[in-house]
């Protein structure tokens, strides 16, 4: 089974390389065999054209079981608790569009993205992989947006959750899914809360740590 870890940098996911280059077989610094898994490390750096350009020529050249992106999120609700691990299953684009005085209007509001064109699913960007169920079933599935400007400005922070009415924010999400939809592939999107933008509770670290256990844990139950 080959499988694509893909992350911004890695050492969000330093722990769970170095378990499964000791568990398993390193072959070189992005690539681990462990048991009949061949484990691939793609870190994209930071930058939503990075990203896509980096996930699109990969999963372009080379065939993956499975696609796991791993990242940190901000929770925009009161329920999302800090250190969660959630699955993101649909995404909006929040930073691309118009910004007015009170209103962001996005390109979906421009009419220069149309819900019934591919690889829109079921009304938006929705990720319907059900590969693997009984290992990510556990986990909360939810809706992000993908923001380059954070909603730590608080007149973004409302516009964007009155208007989306989303559970997380990442900085790429949508980057990642968006080339994945357009191929068909399966993949699944996991983010760790690194803090709450409404209730301001954070913490970093713990998030790291629950997102490398889980990533551990699902590697061995594939």
């Amino acid at each position: 089974m080959k499988i694509l870890l893909v992350c911004n940098n890695r050492n969000l996911i330093e722990e769970t390389i170095n378990y499964y280059q000791e568990k398993g077989k390193k072959i070189n610094e992005n690539s681990i065999l462990f048991r009949l898994h061949n484990i691939e490390i793609l870190e994209t750096g930071a930058g939503g054209f990075r990203v896509s350009q980096r996930i699109t020529e990969t999963i372009t050249k080379d065939r993956f079981n499975l696609t796991l992106k791993l990242s940190e999120s901000y929770g925009l609700r009161e329920n999302i608790e800090v250190g969660e691990v959630l699955n993101v299953i649909r995404d909006f684009p929040a930073t691309d569009g118009e910004l007015l005085e009170n209103d962001f209007t996005d390109l979906y509001d421009q009419q220069l993205f149309n819900i019934e064109e591919p690889p829109h699913q079921l009304g938006g960007l929705v990720n319907k992989t059900n590969s693997y169920m009984n290992i990510f079933l556990p986990y909360k599935k939810v809706f992000g947006i993908t923001a380059s400007i954070s909603s730590k400005n608080e007149m973004l922070r409302k516009i964007r959750i009155n208007k989306y009415k989303p559970h997380i924010e990442t900085a790429d999400g949508l980057y990642f899914s968006y080339p994945c939809l357009l191929k068909r592939i399966s993949f699944y999107h996991l983010a760790a809360v690194t803090e709450n933008l409404v209730t301001g509770k954070k913490n970093a670290p713990l998030a790291t740590t629950e997102l490398n256990t889980q990533l551990i844990d699902i590697i061995q139950k594939l």
